[in-house]
């Protein structure tokens, strides 16, 4: 399938990137601000310092206030958010081309002179602290929140993207304008867009914008965590017991990133998984089960989650590690592998649709590999995987030695810890 795009790439002199794609017939424009500034990016004590910034920058800049900003966002009649992840804070919003020019002045003067006052600092720590409270409040977010720090202990890859309520509490304008300062630089952001977009107007209005900036120092990286399998055991008063369960996974640069897909789509990531037909449909452990692979730049984390009634905690856990052992040892067959291809090029294609999903795409496969990825290079990935790669990472990822498992709810069984242990 060949859908038809034009896509170009240009690097200011102060190091900022960006890149376009023009989508024929679109009459909507999307675009992304990408700061490679995230929770990773964070040292201890600042915890949510990133995330806090992506609220605040909405709070007033030097030229508007922030009735301002959304009033003014919202007579473009398009769609303009903002949010935080582990590597990236992004700034982004759809418009009708006519108002691509108008959207890009306002995000990019939320970007670059965001002047939140103390009055808005204290009532954007209570929103954070509500969200906070908010994780806690949701068994599944709070089991899975917590697995993830002890998954990545000592590592700024263990940060909850919303910070803890100690560290957020404890910020003022002035750490928070140097965090930003240091890490909203040049050379950390890329201005993507895809739809009705040239790239040469549309690189004449960034450079009015961000041409200016001067370069900064280049930033370290963070350094890599190191994953742990731990094991977590909390009572809580749910009404249904939450499992948590990790593998060491693979970095989204890696090159078998198209098996591990496919992996995991046969092990829990759609309807018809293995986990998914064994445990709802067989055997009715469990309403909510699914698998996912989280890929950061360097590495990753297969994970995989269930909720279950108390008194079947136990065999829902006997059911995990039967079909995990069954994959390991070689067990995913070629008519899972052929069901996971279609599936994965089907999404594949079904986002190439949409202009948000494909400035995203956009975006990423700058900031991880440097360069334009065509729709075709990656359903020819995905078409290229075979069964025994598939066996051999399964063989390899979903490895009983470095499983680990988390388990929230009313009564916890210590024995439960050595479920997954050879």
């Amino acid at each position: 399938m060949t859908l038809p795009y034009d896509n170009r790439l240009h690097t200011l002199d102060n190091g900022l990137r960006i890149a376009t794609e023009h989508l024929q017939g679109a009459r909507s424009v999307s675009f992304g601000i990408w700061i490679e500034a995230g929770s990773v990016h964070e040292a201890p004590g600042q915890e949510g310092m990133a995330h806090l910034w992506e609220h605040l920058a909405f709070k007033g800049t030097k030229r508007r206030s922030a009735l301002d900003i959304a009033k003014s966002l919202d007579l473009l009649g398009g769609y303009s958010n903002a949010y935080t992840s582990r590597e990236h804070t992004c700034f982004h919003a759809r418009v009708v081309d006519t108002h691509l020019d108008e959207a890009m002045d306002i995000l990019a003067d939320i970007v670059l002179s965001p002047r939140p006052s103390a009055d808005d600092l204290a009532r954007e720590t209570d929103v954070v602290l509500q969200e906070i409270a908010m994780v806690e409040e949701d068994p599944e977010d709070c089991l899975m929140e917590a697995f993830w720090r002890e998954i990545w202990p000592q590592s700024s890859l263990g940060h909850s993207i919303l910070g803890m309520p100690e560290t957020v509490r404890s910020f003022d304008l002035s750490g928070l304008e140097s965090w930003r300062t240091a890490h909203y630089r040049p050379g950390s952001i890329l201005v993507s867009a895809a739809g009705h977009v040239h790239h040469e107007a549309f690189q004449g209005m960034v450079e009015r914008h961000f041409g200016s900036l001067p370069e900064g120092s280049p930033l370290s990286a963070p350094p890599l965590g190191r994953y742990t399998p731990a094991v977590l055991m909390r009572e809580r008063d749910t009404e249904q017991t939450h499992v948590g369960i990790s593998f060491p996974g693979l970095g989204a640069t890696d090159e078998r990133r198209f098996a591990m897909g496919m992996l995991n789509a046969v092990l829990g990531g759609n309807m018809s998984s293995r986990l998914f037909q064994e445990i709802r449909e067989r055997r009715g452990l469990a309403y909510t089960v699914y698998s996912f692979a989280n890929a950061m730049s360097g590495q990753g984390v297969q994970q995989i989650y269930a909720a279950v009634d108390p008194e079947r905690t136990g065999e829902l856990l006997d059911c995990l590690r039967q079909e995990l052992a069954k994959l390991a040892s070689g067990g995913v067959t070629p008519e899972e592998l052929e069901h996971a291809r279609d599936h994965l090029l089907s999404v594949l294609y079904l986002t190439l649709e949409s202009s948000e999903d494909r400035m995203s795409r956009l975006a990423r496969n700058q900031l991880l590999l440097g360069r334009f990825v065509p729709p075709e290079e990656t359903a020819s990935r995905f078409e290229e995987v075979t069964l025994d790669e598939v066996r051999a990472l399964a063989a390899e990822i979903l490895d009983p030695a470095r499983a680990g498992l988390a388990v929230m709810g009313p009564t916890v069984d210590p024995g439960w810890a050595g479920t997954f242990r050879p």
